[in-house]
């Protein structure tokens, strides 16, 4: 009997530390941009935008979690800490697309009022729609 409670605890231990282990090496894998990821999507900021104001469910089915990749007209340059986020308008005054910028990726910034194409990944809509990890195409 004592033999066999001890065969538990020292698998619950293996287990307890395999587990830590791979918690480890997740927490510690470096973030990657959308930039070596292929597009599952090109779409004209527009079109994108229209998509998710008219059917949010849908449009989260197509695009969510998915690298797409953008086109559109710049409209203003944010900075906030080390993030700049660069904003496609598709209308005046209203919505548009959010780009958050790669760390590291940030090359020469257009003028606002360019057209500019991004690839980035797509976190959903919050007032406007939000892509993540992006980085400029050329």
């Amino acid at each position: 009997m004592r033999k066999k409670r001890t065969i538990l605890w020292i698998g619950i231990a293996v287990l307890a530390l395999a587990i830590s282990a791979w918690a480890w090496h997740l927490y510690h894998k470096p973030h990657e941009s959308a930039a070596s990821e292929s597009a599952a999507a090109s779409i004209d900021a527009d079109s994108l935008y229209h998509q998710y104001q008219l059917d949010e469910h849908a449009a989260d089915q197509k695009y969510m979690g998915k690298v797409i990749e953008v086109k559109g007209k710049l409209t203003e340059v944010q900075h906030s800490g080390n993030a700049e986020i660069w904003i496609l308008s598709t209308q005046p005054g209203g919505g548009g697309i959010n780009c958050q910028l790669f760390p590291g990726e940030k090359g020469q910034t257009p003028k606002p009022g360019d057209e500019v194409t991004i690839k980035g990944r797509c976190t959903g809509f919050l007032m406007d729609v939000n892509l993540a990890d992006c980085v400029q195409q050329k």
